[in-house]
């Protein structure tokens, strides 16, 4: 059958248009279909995030059963840990009782708490005194090139707590969880952090000076090496992070060099600092 003008026209056009259409559909496909290298990067997400997952759904047990914790002294106001982290390992453990710790060594940290996602990360100075409340997990992974140490110091006692009365605001409210910085890490200082039935202090000697006679039982916590000029105070147990001294406790005289420890002193009764 002869084609009209019409048709002689448009079949033409169809027939160079179409191969043109199939043509850019598989160049759009081809670009939204991943490339070998975004393949791999999917699949190193995925794995990743899988392993957070897996870290979020991690059973937490108590630090005395954490290979990376060591205990240092228990008595009926403290459970004392050493906890060691060499790089790129983790600990998840939960803390029934509030807690506070002391960083030894500086280091670049990833923590979180309960089901949160293990990616935030936090620098924590050498001498660093924080606060937390149990209750919960927490986790840690150690993101440096060093071993991380701290002390962790568990509160028996719940009144030990950065919830009290604020005198600014004439209302219950929560408090800093941090000891304040040192403006001069050369100098002394003594910087302190309230905690309601107790209260701990960032302290640092210089050569010949004297940490002052005890009022309450006290923890002190090597940041440096403990350096006294005597031990023999009979209410002292010395130990190489760690020494309890009782209430009434001599004051202790440093030696030679520079000495910064914390020191967390328990409050009697009502008694406040």
């Amino acid at each position: 059958m002869p084609m009209d003008k019409h048709s002689r026209l448009i079949r033409p056009s169809l027939e160079i248009l179409l191969p043109l259409l199939i043509l850019a559909a598989f160049a759009t496909l081809a670009r939204l279909l991943p490339t070998r290298r975004m393949q791999t990067q999917y699949t190193v997400a995925f794995q990743r995030d899988a392993r957070s997952a897996s870290v979020q759904k991690a059973t937490s047990e108590d630090a005395s059963k954490d290979p990376h914790y060591r205990i240092l002294l228990e008595n009926a106001q403290v459970r004392v840990f050493a906890l060691t982290l060499p790089p790129g390992t983790q600990s998840f453990v939960r803390h029934e009782h509030n807690y506070l710790t002391v960083t030894l060594a500086e280091s670049e940290l990833i923590m979180w708490k309960n089901e949160e996602a293990p990616v935030e990360h936090f620098h924590v100075p050498t001498g660093e005194v924080h606060f937390f409340f149990g209750g919960s997990a927490h986790g840690i992974r150690n993101e440096s090139k060093a071993e991380y140490r701290n002390v962790t110091v568990e509160f028996l006692d719940p009144r030990v707590t950065t919830y009290g009365y604020r005198y600014d605001t004439g209302k219950y409210d929560y408090g800093p969880v941090t000891v304040g910085t040192p403006v001069d890490t050369e100098a002394h200082f003594v910087n302190s952090l309230d905690l309601e039935k107790a209260v701990a202090r960032d302290i640092q000697l210089m050569p010949k000076e004297s940490l002052p006679a005890a009022q309450g039982p006290q923890l002190l916590i090597a940041v440096t090496p403990l350096s006294f000029s005597t031990v023999s105070d009979s209410s002292m147990s010395l130990g190489p992070e760690v020494l309890w001294r009782n209430a009434g406790g001599a004051a202790l005289p440093s030696s030679a060099g520079r000495t910064r420890l914390v020191v967390i002193e328990f409050k009697a009764g009502g008694a406040s600092h």
